[in-house]
């Protein structure tokens, strides 16, 4: 069952009325930047993965080099990502567009690829941020499961983000800020990296079947109102909030 995605945009302790439109850029409109941004990104990663995957079903006989080098100008093109990988169905990172040869990793134990492998769909997931191995840096891994020509697993892709890829390079207003969670409530990400949302955060939202809505929220212990609206193509739901105190 694939996982919804939330993403938040925020303002921060002004009123409401100031801070909806410091740009001229109603909520509305901040609720439409943002899932234009969003479902542009994982548009370019999805032809990415796909673009990949049939290279990598149909490697024959081409060259590890070759077949790295191929990967890596795949993925210099999507500006959002940062690397892809490739890891066997063992476990086992064959392939790094930022290094050749991979390093010598056993990735079996990582949530993205047992979650994905498990899942057993050609979609794209979207996994909750974890530390590099070899970087340190966090990042939010895109997956996709990849089967070979007669449909048996040969292993994961995956898209390696950074949070702030996530951004728009336009912001509605300087003070905004921006949260991205499963529909599970778990947090995938956030801007400033050390915001801190209320517990209840999430299920305030009360996100509907219909394409947007409107909900009074709070962030942190701020009354708050959120616009939400749904993607077209992905189970993403992009919001837009102001506080509302006065």
């Amino acid at each position: 069952m694939k996982k919804w995605i939330i993403v938040l945009l925020g303002l921060w302790l002004v009123p409401a009325q100031a801070s909806a439109e410091p740009t001229g850029i109603s909520l509305e409109e901040n609720v439409l930047l943002m899932a234009t941004h969003v479902e542009n990104i994982l548009n370019q990663t999805d032809g990415l993965m796909r673009r990949s995957a049939d290279l990598l079903r149909n490697d024959g006989t081409m060259n590890a080099v070759v077949l790295q080098g191929s990967l890596k100008r795949f993925t210099e093109q999507v500006s959002a990502v940062r690397a892809l990988l490739f890891i066997d169905a063992k476990g086992i990172l064959r392939f790094d567009t930022t290094r050749h040869p991979a390093a010598n990793l056993d990735l079996s134990d990582r949530s993205y690829f047992s979650e994905t492998i498990v899942a057993g769909n050609d979609g794209i997931r979207i996994g909750v941020p974890v530390l590099g191995q070899q970087s340190g840096v966090p990042f939010i891994p895109v997956t996709r499961l990849l089967r070979g020509v007669s449909g048996t697993t040969m292993g994961v892709l995956v898209a390696v983000m950074t949070p702030d890829a996530w951004l728009p390079a336009e912001r509605a207003c300087r003070l905004c800020f921006y949260s991205a969670f499963t529909t599970d409530g778990t947090a995938v990400m956030t801007s400033p990296a050390q915001m801190e949302l209320a517990p209840d955060f999430f299920e305030s939202l009360m996100v509907r079947d219909s394409l947007s809505g409107v909900t009074e929220t709070k962030l942190n212990t701020y009354p708050a109102r959120t616009m939400w609206r749904k993607l077209r193509d992905y189970p993403v739901v992009v919001t837009s909030s102001v506080v509302t105190i006065y």
